[in-house]
């Protein structure tokens, strides 16, 4: 009873209802789908951008977790500081013990052994190591607070609710109005339809089931359909007699690119054209049986999609198939033809497209997710586009110029025909990193051609070398003498034993200076510091570059000389070298050395301590009979000459 009186309501209140009600159940699905993509978007930039956050945090931590420097480490973990949302950060050494940490807690949480925890603060922890190399030195943990999310999302929910509201009334509104366009012409057309049937018979009826104006459209479009079918069956005879003229449309597929094929019911193949015949032949297939050559493609689900769709007779548009042996991909379409069931296949071999497309992509892939910084420069050296690396280190920049430090700098003639001419050229210069921060970095650049050869842009890869001078300088410092820039004593041993076990002969010299003590009581210590430079300048410009020259202690210095030197010619130059006068601050302090010199042969089985403890040894006899000069340490005797 309910449904008869539905279907005999007017058609306006038919139309206007329904299309109320789905416009505002899609308004309203479409503000959840909106809240929840918002939200999902802000969870990924929060987590992307404390990723990134943490990844650099991670890099520059190396350092200072290496050489046991929290206060380093608490410095980059109050650099974290800059994000907003931020609510701690922490260093954990690879036993995961806690090495450095910044909280900045909500008043709901509080930290724990392995975390932190929070009674009603939502939160994301991304945790990262911490490598040198091959080691993992430790980990950072980072936790940002979810709140600002939060926030964002009630005021969409507020925004969307009200939106959802006036669209509601507009889509009423709207509904209305489509009344008003449908239902007018529909009562005008039945009075036309009405006034045609005193010309025409009837046929054939569709029975009205719904007395509205539809079901008056329909009772009259029954007496059309009643007039019109004798000129129908005469329209398909003509159609028919077109279809049987063949020929012409035969010559236009053979000249197609594409395959073109026509199956009759039963997977018979009636025709192919000359495209089909050549692109089948090279994967070794014929176009003759298509039951066989469905076979020899995969997926096989896709395969009997097509199939179906050839059979049934209905249309199917752009599926791809591989061809299992040889791995080409084709692209194959069916669309019923009006005649006798027919159904035209036409498929073109996609393969090389797509792997262009797989190669275009794989680049992109690469270029957006390179640790080093990427961009892409036209010829006037325009920046066309910036990987996240470098938007990351640099920010965006729109030219080349904004980003070096040195703005009067320009390639030269020759260096700009060599990158042109070679395609590739590299250097090193300082480029200015956000917040005005100058990084060293190596610059890579290749140039871009056209099919023609003709350069039209270059592709930059900068890689910041920070970290690596940073790691140099500290490898310097820890091997080298703070005062006089000499290898250090560990430094000394380690390179002398390293170079004993590579069998490389070698004099050793134990020099100590004489009358330094009364230097520093004379002139203080600042004057015997100063000396000290003096004498390690007149050391190294003594002996040649492949020697080595360390101090071990205060006035205590360690050379070695490899090969077959005389060493009595450099033992007599280093002795005059110090004896000449030196002059320092008006001051004239005077000093001689006593060198003590043992040979340390290659097939030598003797330890380096052992060698400088002899040399020592010799030194000490140098300064026994009478200093300012040099004494030999053989296995068995000591031989001490005067410069």
């Amino acid at each position: 009873m309910i449904l008869r009186w539905l279907n005999n309501l007017p058609l306006r209140i038919k139309l206007v209802l329904p299309t109320w009600l789905l416009m505002t159940s899609g308004v309203v699905l479409l503000g959840f789908a909106i809240e929840k993509i918002a939200e999902d978007k802000m969870e990924q930039s929060l987590i992307g951008r404390t990723e990134i956050l943490t990844n650099a945090a991670a890099v520059n931590l190396t350092a200072a977790l290496a050489f046991e420097d929290q206060r380093t480490a608490f410095e980059q973990l109050e650099a974290l500081r800059v994000d907003p949302d931020l609510i701690g950060a922490r260093v954990l050494k690879s036993n995961r013990t806690e090495f450095a940490s910044v909280m900045d807690l909500p008043s709901d949480c509080h930290p724990t052994d392995a975390s932190i925890m929070c009674s009603d603060t939502n939160f994301e922890r991304v945790k990262k190591p911490i490598v040198l190399g091959q080691e993992i030195l430790g980990f950072i943990e980072v936790y940002v607070s979810r709140e600002a999310i939060e926030e964002e999302r009630h005021f969409l929910v507020g925004y969307l609710t009200a939106g959802t509201s006036l669209l509601s009334l507009l889509a009423l509104v709207f509904a209305q109005m489509l009344h008003r366009l449908v239902s007018h012409p529909l009562a005008s057309l039945h009075q036309s339809m009405s006034s045609m049937l005193r010309l025409g018979v009837f046929g054939r009826a569709i029975p009205v089931k719904h007395k509205d104006e539809l079901g008056q459209l329909t009772a009259c479009f029954n007496d059309l359909i009643s007039n019109l079918s004798e000129r129908d069956y005469q329209l398909k005879q003509t159609l028919n007699q077109l279809e049987n003229k063949s020929q012409y449309i035969g010559e236009v597929l053979d000249t197609m690119e594409d395959g073109v094929m026509v199956i009759a019911p039963g997977d018979v193949v009636t025709y192919f054209n000359p495209a089909a015949e050549y692109l089948l032949r090279r994967v070794n297939c014929s176009p003759r049986n298509l039951t066989k050559l469905l076979r020899t493609f995969e997926p096989v689900s896709r395969v009997h999609a097509l199939s179906h769709a050839i059979d049934k007779h209905q249309p199917m548009r752009g599926i791809e198939l591989t061809h299992t042996a040889t791995g080409k991909v084709f692209q194959v379409s069916t669309q019923p033809m009006a005649a006798a069931q027919h159904s035209l296949v036409q498929f073109d071999d996609v393969t090389d497209q797509r792997e262009a497309e797989q190669r275009r992509k794989l680049a992109e892939l690469i270029f957006d997710k390179s640790q080093d910084a990427t961009l892409v420069m036209s010829r006037d050296l325009t920046i066309k586009t910036q990987n996240a690396a470098c938007i990351h280190t640099f920010g965006v920049h729109h030219s080349w110029h904004t980003m070096s430090t040195d703005a009067s700098y320009r390639l030269s003639y020759a260096e700009l025909k060599t990158l042109l001419t070679t395609g590739n050229m590299e250097w090193h210069r300082m480029l200015s990193g956000h917040g005005g921060i100058d990084i060293p970095c190596q610059v890579v650049a290749r140039t871009l051609t056209n099919h023609r050869g003709r350069v039209e842009g270059f592709v930059i890869t900068i890689v910041d070398l920070s970290a690596e001078m940073e790691i140099k300088r500290l490898n310097y410092i820890a091997n080298h003498d703070a005062l006089t820039g000499l290898a250090n004593r560990a430094h000394a041993l380690d390179k002398l034993t390293q170079d004993h076990d590579k069998e490389r002969d070698m004099h050793v010299l134990f020099i100590d200076l004489d009358g330094f003590k009364s230097v520093n009581d004379q002139f203080g210590h600042q004057v015997g510091d100063e000396l000290l430079k003096v004498v390690a300048e007149r050391l190294k410009s003594s002996v040649s570059r492949r020697d080595f020259v360390s101090r071990l202690s205060g006035d205590e210095f360690l050379i070695a000389l490899y090969g077959n030197v005389p060493v009595d010619t450099v033992a007599n130059r280093l002795l005059e070298k110090l004896s000449d006068e030196i002059v320092i601050n008006n001051c004239k302090p005077k000093v001689s050395a006593s060198i003590g010199v043992r040979y340390w042969s290659a097939n030598d089985p003797s330890s380096l301590a052992q060698v400088i403890e002899q040399a020592d040894k010799a030194m000490y006899d140098a300064k026994a009979n009478g200093k300012n000069r040099f004494s030999m340490s053989e296995k068995n005797a000591i031989t001490t000459k005067l410069v």
